[in-house]
């Protein structure tokens, strides 16, 4: 009797240690999500900006890249990119501070004022008014600051 005890103590803590580190993964994975999400965003700013700029005129990039911007920040689930335990605090390689999870409603906050900015953009590309669309992604990267400036890490 006491084998069939021990071995399901073992294989209990097993499971344990098997949830354990599948979380780690997890949380090592949803780091590197997150980070391709920004990074996705940050090249279509760039190739707005780039237009807007005149380092390069292809123009016919900027409506796809402003809707493509506006998908991807719009479409991000909070509560699921950002779940708890994958700050700069857990030992991961990211720059999102502790204040995400410490002040969660001003992050939603800043994340739709960045929502909203990406539809002003959107909507200022469809003018193809360079001025406009300009202005717009000046207040983009207003938003995306302030919100950098509370939430993320130095580099």
């Amino acid at each position: 009797m006491i084998k069939v005890k021990q071995i399901i103590v073992y294989v209990f803590m097993f499971f344990i240690l098997m949830n354990s580190y599948a979380f780690a993964q997890n949380a090592e994975e949803i780091v590197k999500y997150r980070k391709n999400i920004m990074k996705a965003i940050g090249s279509h700013i760039s190739v707005i900006a780039s237009n807007v700029k005149g380092k390069v005129v292809i123009e016919s990039d900027i409506i796809p890249h402003a809707k493509a911007l506006y998908l991807s920040i719009s479409s991000i689930n909070i509560e699921k990119t950002f779940p708890s335990n994958t700050s700069t605090n857990d030992n991961l390689k990211t720059r999102a501070l502790l204040e995400v999870w410490k002040k969660p409603n001003e992050f939603t906050l800043a994340m739709n004022n960045s929502v909203k900015k990406a539809d002003e953009l959107l909507l200022a590309a469809e003018t193809k008014d360079i001025k406009l669309i300009a202005k717009a992604l000046g207040g983009l990267g207003k938003s995306c600051g302030a919100c950098h400036k509370i939430f993320r890490k130095e580099k």
